[in-house]
């Protein structure tokens, strides 16, 4: 994920970030056991979009 640079720069990243570190931390320890489903080489990533990213992400627990 982008936040911009120089001018451009999205005034939330700062607190985006935080909440983004806060919310991994915490699905984390409720599901310990939380890992991808499928090989990463399988993902399907969205290489034609600027910001990038995977169309699914198969999970399991």
């Amino acid at each position: 994920m982008s936040f911009g640079h120089g001018g451009h720069f999205c005034i939330g990243a700062s607190p985006a970030r935080t909440e983004l570190a806060t919310v991994f931390a915490r699905l984390f320890r409720r599901l310990p056991g939380l890992r991808l489903a499928v090989a990463p080489e399988d993902l399907d990533v969205r290489a034609e979009q600027v910001t990038g990213g995977v169309r699914a992400l198969p999970v399991t627990w």
